[in-house]
């Protein structure tokens, strides 16, 4: 006799796969202020995302790497220095990069 898989009606059921197109980061927002003088690893970036502070960069990042997305952080900046190095980062096609975020005055820098 055939098992015959019946479709539930459910989007699980059709299996689709993620968008690669649109990309977003399924996870809580962390503020730069939390992860300063912190370790974590760089995992990807959305460039030019609008905010009601204008357009930024919009950074993935995980504490472990084994965590999924929904354990993950993304954060939101501005700073020259962090868009250069996630820039950077992309053409060489090194993601994950740890990283730890140090504060300088009103800046923040990678190290």
């Amino acid at each position: 006799m055939e098992n015959k898989i019946i479709d539930d009606g459910s989007l699980s059921f059709l299996k689709i796969e993620r968008n690669k197109e649109c990309r977003e980061f399924n996870c809580r927002v962390i503020t730069q202020q939390e992860l300063v003088n912190r370790e974590f690893f760089l995992v990807d970036f959305l460039r030019d995302v609008q905010t009601k502070n204008g357009l930024r960069y919009l950074v993935f990042i995980k504490f472990d790497l084994k965590d999924s997305e929904l354990e993950g952080r993304k954060f939101f900046t501005n700073s020259q220095s962090i868009k250069y190095i996630l820039d950077k980062i992309e053409e060489r096609k090194a993601f994950p990069r740890k990283v730890t975020l140090k504060g300088i005055g009103n800046k923040y820098i990678l190290e």
